[in-house]
């Protein structure tokens, strides 16, 4: 979800100004009470109403690190996970989780099921 825009939020500010109350304010500008308060102490706090940026880290496999990631499934189909991560930092130098690595195809649309070609177990289900 976006952030709320600046201009926006100085209308919040401006409106508070006016009127003390968050709900009020709220409803007007059809954003949240919660909001409206949080944003009130962000500019008592920092004397900023501009967004805060996003907590969390940026990607590890973007760009280039992803196409040789896309080369690599392309060569080893049926490599796992781990083995997909090891290739990557042989081949990068990006040293990646198997979490990390489930998340980057899942993000990539590809998923890890086994081939079809593979036997099926021998055990019958009851």
């Amino acid at each position: 979800m976006p952030a709320i825009s600046l201009d926006l939020r100085n209308r919040i500010l401006a409106a508070l100004a006016q009127d003390s109350s968050s709900l009020r304010v709220a409803e007007r500008f059809n954003v949240s009470a919660s909001f409206v308060r949080k944003l009130r102490l962000q500019v008592r706090r920092t004397g900023s109403a501009t967004a805060r940026p996003h907590p969390g880290r940026a990607r590890l496999v973007k760009g280039a690190v992803e196409e040789r990631l896309q080369k690599l499934l392309d060569e080893k189909p049926d490599a796992t996970l781990l083995e997909l991560a090891e290739a990557l930092r042989k081949r990068t130098r990006v040293s990646v989780s198997e979490t990390t690595m489930w998340r980057t195809l899942r993000r990539m649309g590809l998923t890890r099921k086994k081939r079809s070609s593979t036997r099926a177990s021998s055990s019958d289900r009851m």
